[in-house]
């Protein structure tokens, strides 16, 4: 069975996403809700905690590049927090290691958020 943790943390500009045990094919899909709950409801600043993270297949890593482009696409930002381990070994095989901005903590992290929540875009 595939476990996984997921945590969501508002601060003033930004969400953080504590990510921990297995994200793939079977788990993807709580993930995916909840980044596309976030993104609905105006959060395009978002910070992915993975420090806790145990496993991520091909479908996580999709679904973490999905969020990267969604959040890109509404005028925000992902960043990944913690990334150790096999993600990072999976990122580094992919060459996809600079496609996400990393920090080494979460704290690190917020440091990039915005002085203030940002408005959602509008659409005319």
């Amino acid at each position: 069975m595939t476990k996984l943790s997921i945590q969501v943390t508002h601060y003033r500009a930004c969400v953080v996403v504590s990510i921990a045990g297995d994200l793939d094919k079977v788990s993807a899909p709580e993930l995916e809700q909840t980044l596309t709950d976030l993104l609905a409801g105006g959060h395009i600043h978002l910070i992915a905690d993975v420090s806790e993270l145990d496993f991520c297949d091909s479908t996580g890593v999709w679904l973490l590049l999905s969020g990267l482009r969604r959040t890109f696409e509404a005028g925000g930002w992902l960043r990944l927090a913690g990334v150790r381990g096999f993600l990072q070994r999976l990122l580094e095989l992919t060459r996809l290691s600079d496609a996400f901005p990393t920090d080494p903590t979460v704290a690190e992290s917020l440091s990039h958020a915005p002085t203030r929540r940002s408005s959602p875009p509008t659409v005319a």
